[in-house]
């Protein structure tokens, strides 16, 4: 089995999730796709990627319930989420004299379910790929960092007696 990080995109459009997916591939990623909330479930439990790519409009399950239900699921929580969307960067009116205002609540939301980043579309291919490389950077190094300190702390453990101190001694 390769060891290439697994990518799962998640999006209603294919040409958009088929030019992701072709651009990842290039760059050495495992990638698959699904075109709904529902296929995306499924595979992301069969497949646990370690990156998942989430669009938040899609027909029938939007991508904040896709990216609660896999933070809920132990099987797939380990994945980071980037979500990408036009939702972004939509605008709301403001008093109705034309003008709009950022709405940022479509970021916020999506961080509060669980997602680790955010890109609006459209977006260029080398902004999405650097995003890609830094989270699964991030995550890789998280896991070593985690692994690290709980060997740091079973090795301090056994180095203390019951009552939590140095089982070590120094003569002065």
């Amino acid at each position: 089995m390769s060891t290439a990080e697994r990518i799962l995109i998640i999006d209603d459009s294919r040409s958009l999730a088929e030019t992701v997916a072709h651009i990842l591939c290039q760059s050495g990623y495992q990638v698959f796709v699904a075109f709904n909330g529902p296929a995306g479930l499924e595979k992301a439990q069969a497949l646990k990627p370690d990156l998942i790519i989430l669009d938040i409009m899609m027909p029938g399950m939007d991508g904040y319930e896709v990216c609660r239900r896999l933070q809920d699921n132990p099987e797939t929580a380990h994945a980071s989420v980037l979500f990408l969307s036009v939702l972004g960067d939509m605008g709301v009116p403001a008093d109705g004299d034309g003008r709009f205002e950022a709405n940022l609540d479509y970021r916020l939301r999506a961080f509060d379910v669980g997602a680790v980043d955010f890109l609006t579309k459209p977006t260029t291919m080398e902004e999405l790929l650097t995003r890609v490389q830094a989270l699964l950077w991030a995550s890789a190094h998280e896991e070593r960092f985690a692994r690290s300190a709980r060997s740091r702390r079973r090795r301090r453990g056994s180095e203390r007696g019951d009552d939590g101190r140095s089982t070590t001694h120094s003569s002065r």
